[in-house]
């Protein structure tokens, strides 16, 4: 079985605050005697699923199209059930109680439960809502070798209420260059539905569209289940 856990995009669909809005230009169509339609796609890279790659906030990182497709592709993945109200987040304690799950896994999936109001309340979904903290950034990227990503169902692991004030500390543990390799982010993933798959998840398949020189690229994210 297959299930699509990316949003469609969508010019009124949430996003980051600060980000401009997606829009289509119809720039040929039948309407104005063209033999075809065609449209040209104004998006931003961080409106809707997405990943993020070292590059974002990692100075001389890599960018999206230098990430090896395999990345993309995971055969282990671990949906932790992480339920946070606004402004909560999860701590290292909480993660450390999933190591046995975590210590063969490839891609983390952490369902704050966000994706539940997300059609029923967008800006609600966008407003204060839950992450992990810095701490349970590093110690997801430290002691898990295996592991390659990290999906959260909230359009960014940094809260917006405090994402500028603090840094972005969550997006730097988790993609700045050090003595370990950076973790990707995917972000507003709709885990709601992951949850939901009944079956065995075998795999999921997260390839991006990559621009080169791109910090980021928006995802068709699938879960393969039998």
């Amino acid at each position: 079985m297959i299930t699509e856990i990316s949003y469609v995009l969508d010019a009124d669909m949430p996003r980051w605050p600060t980000n401009p809005a997606e829009y289509l230009e119809k720039t040929v169509s039948f309407e104005n005697g063209d033999p075809n339609n065609a449209f040209s796609c104004h998006h931003h890279m961080h409106n809707g699923t997405h990943v993020d790659a070292p590059g974002h906030f990692s100075r001389g990182a890599k960018m999206i199209e230098e990430i090896p497709v395999e990345d993309f592709y995971y055969t282990a993945p671990v949906l932790l059930d992480l339920p946070r109200g606004k402004g909560e987040a999860a701590g290292r304690e909480e993660l450390e109680k999933y190591a046995d799950i975590l210590r063969n896994a490839d891609l983390v999936c952490l369902y704050f439960h966000n994706a539940d109001i997300r059609d029923k309340d967008p800006l609600g979904y966008v407003d204060n809502f839950p992450t992990m903290t810095p701490e349970a950034a590093v110690y997801l990227r430290k002691e898990f070798p295996g592991l390659k990503a990290v999906a959260v169902d909230t359009v960014g692991v940094d809260n917006t209420v405090t994402a500028a004030e603090t840094g972005f500390p969550v997006h730097k543990a988790l993609l700045d260059g050090d003595a370990f390799r950076p973790l990707l982010i995917y972000e507003d993933v709709n885990l709601k539905k992951m949850s939901e798959i009944t079956g065995t998840i075998k795999s999921v398949c997260a390839f991006p569209i990559r621009w080169k020189g791109a910090e980021a690229g928006p995802v068709n994210i699938v879960v393969i289940s039998e």
